[in-house]
């Protein structure tokens, strides 16, 4: 193995441990001692790693010396955006969070907006007053995507997002950029770095403009064969509503543009409803419940597939809280009564708003191979 792949073998096994050694990383990699030894004394002269502690032990033995990235030598840029806003974050090499920016889209929002947003908070941020390198930058993108080739295929939610070269567009290389799908970009962020970190079978739906979901299986991120895994918008549901069909595609009837009628400009009509909730206004809170039934029969559909140990729920609903997630469990439970399953714990994103852009500088950071 040569030295640059193995060196990057050693900072992603330190991205994932709490606790690692130079032993545990020569055990996990299966190196000898003395050639994970030389690595690591190399790394440490460059800035790389540093030792941060000893193991406290009682046993007969030298304790471990603990390792950790420094967070001088670069920092990683996320991006992540639907059709309401552009989220980025500005991470350093050990992934500590160093800015976190929102950008509030206009009511019909344009590729050239996007690109145009993108450009200039990645430039600023590869400005940083503390001059970090940046060592890679990840962008999650919604709809359809060529992650190898970083094209946007499409989004029927952006005017004009339609086979977008974000390498041509953002003027940046291969090597620089990674690109997700935004759903799988947030459940990258939870299995990196939520507190769920390392479960080897998580399941995360994403309700925003538009619904989808995002699989890691076996510790293994699903893109499927045309990277289309998780695309569940075109479920067929049942509305429960007099005024609609008795079955609906799920994106149409359990979305935000669901809950604001389509409208291009969601804000007030979307803060109306999050307050009629709170404020438990019948009307709202039948439509909640109506929603939360059809995203736990969506939950629990993907339960009865793939087993997972958890599942995450990211988007502007889980502003709302227990509300919400009360709810989703319930509905979850109740389509899951009978067929031999249980449901496994519901919580929302802990990484916030921000899951999808913290999910993608953590790609970067997994993917980057500037040494």
């Amino acid at each position: 193995m040569d030295p640059t792949t193995l060196e990057n073998l050693i900072v992603r096994e330190i991205r994932k441990a709490k606790d690692i050694s130079r032993k545990d990383l020569a055990e996990r990699l299966g190196i000898a001692k003395s050639t994970a030894g030389r690595r690591i004394d190399s790394m440490i002269e460059r800035g790389i790693v540093a030792e941060i502690g000893i193991e406290d032990r009682k046993e007969v033995g030298r304790p471990r010396r603990f390792l950790a990235l420094q967070g001088e030598f670069g920092g990683f840029i996320g991006c992540d955006f639907d059709a309401r806003n552009v989220y980025i974050v500005f991470i350093d090499f050990a992934q500590n969070t160093l800015e976190q920016r929102t950008i509030r889209l206009s009511n019909s929002p344009t590729k050239n907006e996007i690109l145009s947003h993108l450009r200039q908070n990645i430039a600023e941020i590869r400005n940083n007053e503390a001059g970090l390198p940046i060592r890679g930058i990840g962008i999650g993108v919604p709809g359809h995507i060529q992650r190898e080739q970083r094209i946007g295929l499409n989004y029927a939610f952006i005017d004009d997002w339609r086979r977008v070269d974000l390498l041509e567009e953002l003027s940046l290389t291969r090597d620089l950029l990674h690109i997700e799908n935004n759903s799988r970009a947030i459940a990258i962020g939870e299995y990196w770095l939520g507190p769920n970190a390392g479960a080897k079978n998580i399941v995360c739906i994403c309700a925003r403009t538009g619904i989808s979901a995002a699989v890691i299986c076996n510790g293994e991120l699903i893109a499927g064969t045309h990277e289309m895994a998780g695309e569940i918008r075109g479920w067929q549901v049942a509305t429960g509503d007099r005024d609609l069909p008795a079955s609906e595609c799920i994106e149409k009837v359990a979305t935000v543009r669901a809950v604001t009628n389509g409208a291009s400009d969601t804000d007030d009509s979307w803060t109306e409803f999050l307050e009629g909730c709170r404020e438990s206004r019948p009307a709202p809170l039948e439509l909640l419940t109506r929603l939360t039934e059809i995203h736990g029969e969506a939950a629990a559909r993907l339960v009865q597939l793939l087993d997972p140990e958890v599942i995450f729920l990211a988007g502007p609903f889980t502003e709302l809280g227990e509300l919400y997630l009360s709810r989703i469990r319930k509905a979850t439970a109740l389509a899951l009564k009978g067929h031999y399953f249980t449901s496994p714990p519901i919580k929302a994103v802990t990484l916030g708003e921000y899951a999808g852009a913290h999910g993608a500088a953590a790609l970067a950071a997994a993917e980057s191979r500037s040494l």
